[in-house]
């Protein structure tokens, strides 16, 4: 992370640029994807004021805070900065938590048993089935997808490995998966 400090009116010596990147430093464990982060510590008066820009990749977080001393103002900035990149975070994970979700939740067309199958079909007719999910996903969320919709198995391809994975629901409700070598 680039750390730009401007002061404006307002020496900004080493113990005071030290104590930023020690507090810059905290911020960037907390998000770790900060490009660019602008303070500008400025003197009017009597009041002490510090703000600090944050800039990320889609977002710029900004916090701006004021009091008689300039150590008491920069940390009340940072940790307005906490809190804000702390709900960013938070709107990030439920975000990818809904994507997950939506991606379970898309249609998959299954036979329950062998009776539905030759219900449906007359001796020496093949019938054609959708039984592959259209989306990539991960073998706990074709599980999900099968306890959704109380069918037996699914056939799905693995985001992970890449390759066609057939899940299925054992008699003593644990599941199996096979995963064909072509």
């Amino acid at each position: 992370m680039q750390i730009t400090i401007t002061g404006r009116n307002l020496d900004i010596d080493g113990a005071l640029k030290a104590y930023m990147n020690k507090k810059m430093e905290k911020l960037e464990r907390l998000y770790a994807r900060i490009f660019r982060c602008e303070v500008i510590l400025g003197e009017e008066k009597t009041r002490k004021i510090a703000e600090i820009v944050l800039h990320l990749k889609r977002n710029r977080v900004v916090a701006k805070e004021s009091s008689t001393d300039m150590y008491a103002s920069i940390d009340n900035a940072a940790e307005s900065i906490k809190k804000q990149l702390r709900k960013l975070r938070g709107r990030v994970h439920s975000r990818r938590r809904k994507a997950v979700l939506s991606r379970v939740m898309t249609p998959v067309y299954f036979f329950n048993k062998r009776e539905d199958i030759e219900e449906k079909a007359s001796p020496g007719i093949i019938i054609k089935t959708n039984l592959f999910a259209e989306k990539p996903m991960l073998p706990y969320e074709a599980q999900l997808e099968i306890d959704l919709t109380d069918k037996q198995f699914i056939m799905f391809k693995n985001s992970d490995t890449g390759k066609a994975n057939v899940l299925y629901k054992k008699s003593d409700g644990n599941y199996g998966v096979i995963e064909p070598n072509f």
